[in-house]
């Protein structure tokens, strides 16, 4: 389903000019399937075994703050 529902939600944010919203995946994903996720805007994927640290850490270091 990640082939699928990934790029129709990085497409849909486009669409409702939300471009600019982090999206990111986990879970067990075929590394295969990584370079289309990230061809259709999705930031990251982290697998099994990823930590919350560095989960947190990719996501303080990429999140931009929303301007008023």
């Amino acid at each position: 389903a990640h082939l699928t529902l990934l790029p129709r939600i990085t497409r849909l944010l486009r669409e409702q000019g939300m471009g600019d919203v982090l999206v990111t995946a986990g879970g067990i994903i075929p590394d295969e399937d990584i370079p289309v996720l990230a061809e259709a805007g999705v930031s990251a994927v982290f697998g099994p075994g990823t930590s919350i640290g560095e989960v947190a850490e990719y996501l303080r270091t990429h999140v931009s703050p929303r301007e008023a």
